[in-house]
């Protein structure tokens, strides 16, 4: 089951959460509290990194629609834009190093104990980071005057500027478990409910 598909069960689960006091159901909060305490820096950091990202497509996008989407390069941000996603992979790796650390402190009944994450982050942040280095090579494929390929360039970079943010997603994502964690479940409750729901 992809991590979207864990998320919208949660979402669906938290519906049935009225006045419950999380904390003091928590049978793991004190990991959960030390994760949170080590990765709201790097979530900060990544959501001011994600704000000026968000900036430079409208930028990008104002050029398109004025037809003038080869400005783009010449202007010199999509070598900001490769910054703003070297620097989302910088948080990116030391968020899933603290979340391996979180993992090693729970049980394994636990429903936030999900080590299949750690590699599909991994994955993304290796594929990003591939994407990312290729970037300052799509300037080259633009020639002087040819708006549709200079369109077809922008809209690479915008697909590209949408996995860097879901690098940034992913950071609430895992926090999701927090939620049956609070109610009590164990990961095979929740894997129960998973299997009911996919009949």
């Amino acid at each position: 089951m992809n991590i979207f598909k864990k998320a919208s069960l949660l979402v669906a689960m938290t519906t049935a959460i009225t006045t419950m006091s999380f904390a003091a159901l928590a049978s793991n909060q004190g990991a959960i509290d030390a994760f949170e305490a080590k990765t709201k820096p790097i979530a900060q950091d990544a959501k001011v990194l994600s704000d000026k990202q968000l900036v430079l497509m409208q930028e990008f996008n104002q050029l398109m629609e004025s037809g003038n989407a080869a400005a783009v390069f010449q202007s010199g941000k999509v070598a900001e834009l490769q910054a703003l996603g070297e620097q989302t992979l910088v948080q990116a790796k030391l968020f899933v190093k603290e979340y391996q650390q979180f993992l090693s402190e729970l049980p394994e009944t636990s429903t936030c104990y999900t080590p299949e994450n750690v590699s599909e982050y991994n994955r993304l942040i290796n594929e990003v980071a591939t994407k990312n280095q290729s970037l300052s090579e799509l300037s080259s494929t633009v020639a002087p005057g040819d708006e549709m390929a200079a369109t077809m360039a922008v809209l690479n970079l915008q697909m590209h500027a949408g996995q860097v943010s879901s690098l940034v997603q992913m950071f609430q994502l895992v926090k999701m478990c927090y939620i049956t964690e609070a109610m009590g479940y164990t990961k095979q409750d929740v894997e129960r409910m998973q299997a009911e729901e996919d009949e």
